[in-house]
């Protein structure tokens, strides 16, 4: 069995991340991910500006001013230049006038007609934004290879950018295998079980803007059809995923059929839940992931794993791409781990004033689902490594607790 950092980075290794790219205006491009670096086109902020509302005022060694003017924000202050004795009236965001000492907040001045006086000594710029304080013209304003975010949408709209440079999505089919399975539709029967992976990975993949998710359906265990249904996927897809049929059962045919249509490496990993995983290609161009049949093996592998090397190949960089870890303490024990895999626990994340805690949730085995609705985390428990209550331990969150 092959231990699961060594997995990760090998299928990492060999994972090509895309380069097909297209513009998108900037109101439409949330959730993609860029495909170059922008950079800064102006300093931020483009001019010195008031912090707050308030009176700019020159010459600091007297307590009193007269104001000559009223500056809010938008208004031209070129022509505008205080003298020794001189304050104007300013708001937030305006600009700042020539020979500006300080910004006074209006909270703390008094005003008497047109004059303007204060109790308390004054700090040289106070309150005042200095021009390129944030940024400078020419920096990296925004690396490629990043998810733009709302608040990466509001910076670059500050900058000018009107439009920008994405990967373009990936299509991605996801199917679920096996006989057993029944859609939501179908009424209940002797034997057979609803499918719950493909819903469930369904609503997690669509979350991602640079996915487009194709509902596949459920395939019977006939080796005909899921031949059929692979060969018509990979020509308009970029991703398949098969939840089940990694296993090796005589009726897991999905592995057969990859073995006749494309490449397959199939793994059995070192961890608990999700053993049984695979993944390969068809026609070296459309990237082929099997999943366990049990939900939360199905579930942990898609989190650990395929997520990873799905976010590689739509264009994050590698460190954005692999799973993203927390520390936490160890609000349990295992005084005698016998566990030969690396497991990882469906868990709760509890943060007092003694630090940030986590234990176990009621159902961890892997069929139990319910286990990771009640869980905010995986707690990864090294295999044949005993736990002391207090100890840090890695976590890992799930999409959506936080």
């Amino acid at each position: 069995m092959r231990d699961y950092y060594e997995a990760l980075e090998e299928l990492l290794a060999n994972t090509q991340a895309t380069t097909q790219t297209e513009v998108r205006p900037l109101e439409e491009a949330e959730g993609y991910i860029l495909a170059e670096e922008l950079a800064v086109n102006y300093d931020a902020p483009m001019f010195d500006n008031s912090a707050m509302d308030g009176y700019a005022v020159c010459d600091l060694d007297r307590t009193e001013w007269e104001i000559i003017a009223v500056i809010a924000a938008g208004d031209d202050v070129t022509a505008i230049s205080l003298a020794p004795g001189q304050a104007v009236r300013i708001f937030t965001g305006a600009g700042i006038p020539a020979n500006t000492d300080s910004v006074v907040p209006q909270e703390n001045t008094t005003v008497t007609d047109s004059r303007v006086s204060v109790e308390q000594a004054l700090k040289p710029g106070a309150n005042i934004r200095r021009q390129g304080e944030e940024l400078k013209k020419g920096d990296v304003l925004v690396s490629s290879q990043t998810v733009i975010s709302p608040a990466a949408i509001g910076l670059l709209a500050s900058q000018g950018y009107a439009s920008i440079s994405c990967f373009k999505p990936l299509t991605l089919t996801l199917f679920s295998t096996g006989d057993e399975l029944l859609a939501l539709s179908e009424a209940l029967s002797p034997g057979k079980i609803y499918d719950s992976n493909r819903p469930m990975l369904l609503s997690w993949l669509k979350h991602y803007a640079y996915l487009n998710v194709i509902n596949g359906g459920v395939l019977p265990d006939d080796y005909d059809t899921i031949k059929q249904a692979l060969q018509q996927a990979s020509g308009n897809s970029d991703i398949i995923i098969c939840s089940g049929g990694a296993s090796v059962g005589d009726k897991d045919y999905v592995k057969q059929v990859l073995d006749e249509l494309g490449t397959l490496e199939h793994w059995k990993l070192a961890i608990k839940p999700g053993k049984p995983f695979a993944w390969g290609n068809i026609n070296h161009r459309c990237k082929v992931f099997l999943l366990p049949g049990n939900p939360v093996a199905s579930y942990a592998t898609t989190l650990l794993m395929t997520l990873p090397a799905i976010k590689y190949l739509a264009g994050l960089s590698l460190e954005k791409a692999r799973p993203k870890t927390w520390k936490a303490q160890a609000d349990f024990s295992i005084p005698n781990n016998k566990q030969g895999r690396r497991d990882f626990w469906r868990g709760a994340i509890t943060l007092t004033e003694t630090g940030i805690w986590a234990a176990p949730v009621k159902g961890q085995d892997s069929h139990m689902l319910s286990g990771c609705v009640k869980a905010d985390i995986l707690i990864e428990i090294p295999g044949r490594t005993n736990v002391e209550h207090g100890q840090w331990l890695d976590v890992y969150p799930l999409p959506h607790s936080f």
